[in-house]
């Protein structure tokens, strides 16, 4: 599984809003996030590479922090979790929250056991329909 999949800050792109909707041509996914991401509603959605291979999503001072340091993700740093990422996890966006965990999980488990894990919980086990941040079950097989 693709290391791309993991964001610097933890969170697992399979299960982006923004990605998932437009791979599985559901808008719904984009729909149902919180109100902070009005905007992106009314546009039709489009492809997002993550942030490791394109930045998409804007500037980002992890992403940039990262790259600086040269390592693959945040839990990897020295200064793991750092001021920077204490207020990104706790900047109200409920999948944001996730992000410490999901580093501390990936530097116990190790990176390809955690992708298997998450790819394993983001879809559905009957029709492999994927799940995202703010669509947590199935559409296509109510299952």
């Amino acid at each position: 599984m693709p290391d791309e999949l993991i964001a610097y800050c933890g969170l697992y792109c399979g299960a982006c809003s923004f990605k998932v909707g437009f791979e599985e041509s559901n808008k719904e996914h984009i729909m149902r996030m919180p109100s902070i991401y009005d905007d992106f509603k009314s546009r039709p959605p489009e492809f997002c590479p993550g942030c490791r291979l394109e930045n998409l999503c804007g500037d980002c001072g992890i992403r940039e922090c990262a790259q600086g340091k040269k390592i693959e993700y945040c839990g990897l740093c020295n200064e793991f979790p750092c001021e920077k990422l204490l207020e990104f996890s706790n900047d109200g966006k409920p999948h944001h929250a996730e992000s410490i965990d999901n580093l501390i999980l990936i530097k116990d488990m190790g990176k390809e056991k955690w992708l298997k894990i998450q790819k394993q919980q983001w879809s559905c086990e009957k029709c492999n329909s994927k799940f995202s941040w703010y669509m947590k079950e199935c559409e296509g097989c109510n299952g």
